[in-house]
């Protein structure tokens, strides 16, 4: 076998990165994911230098005031405050930015500005209000939180949410116009139920919050029962159609997540717009006089920045309750309902079984093997295919000479069969060519 087989080449890669975009970067070997950790995990760690500076200056700025000088500041100590207040806050937005620009940077580059953002962290707490390096210890857990948060794939898989949340949102308009009637019709009687305001309305808004999770935990649940069975399925027919590349522990979790995932952010797109759609709803069809007589007292208003929107507190929480439950009734759908399935499952499993044939493709890379040999070959006879045909790479038999009388010259010779394909599987085309592949 050549040499250059064996040696990591662009196209591994290419398939690592593929994978990490596919939301899988538990596919890769413990050893792929520490090659450049500093460098992947250095936008994460710009963002929380970011935000423990903006800390440190608002410490600053309040240290050695009195509670009277606090609660009446100077012009010099606002000004301080608010730039310790904007550079703390503004944390997610250097975070992003720092991704955007070091993804077109060298990996050495990467790993520079990694490197420099571990030292402004340990150098912080020497150089704070306080000195002597207070919350030494506190910053040492961060990093070490988002460096294994980075070796996990935590970071990569949040990135992969956000951009299939992105995609789901270009498939809105069908996903609501599939659901949102039949919930309508649904809930359209629980909102015109004066027993309902009655009970939201004598719950705080941290108990709504509470009822809200509890459906959202129970909601994740039910999400994970319906894709692990259809999981289940896809890797046990992956892992007798793979032989000895049978999944780790870590791969299928990562795998079912993955799935689990994509029903989240359609269940979670769809709560959103049932949440909107009642409140301005509510807005037009309950007057203040209405929701009085229902609640028996006139509808508390919500405070602080939100007292000048035209929303009352119960008309809120009723509608974060009916959205929570659409939410909720919508995964128990997608569990029953072989149409809801259909379209809204069977995209998660597509791509489920895209990740595994890119996964087939780098581990045969890996392994030194031709990246997109048949992988559906039994082990015992690599010439033959699932199907019992020969493999397009499969040594022809050598023929017997023709001795009949009236032979054509040259006719002992066998005709050799075309070379097969580089690369090529069964099919005649490589994984990169698959739709959604990795070479695409």
């Amino acid at each position: 076998m050549p040499s250059h087989v064996h040696r990591p080449g662009p196209q591994v890669e290419t398939l690592r990165a593929t994978l990490r975009r596919m939301g899988l970067p538990l596919v890769l070997e413990p050893r792929a994911r520490l090659q450049g950790l500093l460098g992947r995990s250095a936008p994460a760690l710009l963002g929380v230098l970011t935000l423990l500076l903006g800390d440190t200056l608002m410490e600053a700025a309040a240290r050695g005031l009195t509670p009277a000088q606090l609660e009446h500041p100077s012009e010099d100590v606002l000004v301080a405050l608010g730039v310790g207040t904007l550079v703390m806050f503004s944390f997610p937005v250097v975070w992003w930015l720092a991704s955007l620009l070091l993804r077109w940077c060298p990996p050495m580059v990467r790993t520079v500005v990694g490197v420099l953002a571990v030292v402004g962290l340990m150098l912080l707490p020497w150089l704070g209000p306080v000195g002597g390096g207070s919350g030494f210890a506190e910053t040492l857990v961060l990093l070490a939180v988002v460096l294994l948060g980075s070796y996990l794939g935590v970071g990569t898989v949040t990135t992969w949410a956000f951009r299939r949340a992105a995609r789901e949102l270009n498939h809105l308009g069908s996903m609501v116009g599939r659901v949102l009637p039949i919930l309508m019709l649904a809930l359209l009687f629980s909102f015109f139920n004066a027993e309902i305001w009655q009970v939201v309305a004598q719950l705080s808004m941290r108990r709504t919050w509470a009822i809200v999770g509890v459906m959202a935990a129970l909601g994740i649940a039910l999400a994970t029962l319906n894709a692990r069975d259809e999981i289940s399925q896809i890797i046990r027919t992956y892992d007798d159609r793979s032989g000895a590349r049978d999944l780790r522990f870590s791969e299928r979790v990562n795998i079912t997540a993955m799935c689990v995932l994509i029903s989240l952010i359609q269940v979670t797109l769809l709560g959103v717009v049932v949440f909107v759609f009642y409140v301005v709803f509510g807005v037009l069809s309950v007057s203040p006089v209405t929701a009085t007589q229902w609640i028996g007292s006139p509808p508390e208003s919500l405070g602080g920045v939100f007292a000048s929107l035209p929303f009352t507190k119960p008309l809120v929480q009723v509608c974060l309750v009916l959205a929570a439950f659409s939410a909720l009734n919508f995964i128990v759908s997608i569990g029953t309902d072989a149409t809801y399935r259909s379209t809204f499952l069977e995209p998660a499993l597509d791509e489920v079984r895209r990740g595994l044939d890119v996964r087939d493709e780098y581990r045969a890379l890996r392994a030194g093997a031709s990246p997109s040999q048949d992988l559906t070959a039994p082990h015992g006879d690599p010439s033959r295919a699932a199907d019992g045909t020969a493999s397009p790479g499969a040594a022809a038999p050598e023929a017997t000479p023709d001795v009949s009388p009236g032979a054509a010259p040259g006719a002992d010779r066998a005709a050799s069969p075309p070379s097969a394909v580089p690369g090529a599987n069964a099919a005649g085309r490589t994984l990169g060519d698959v739709p959604g592949g990795p070479l695409a």
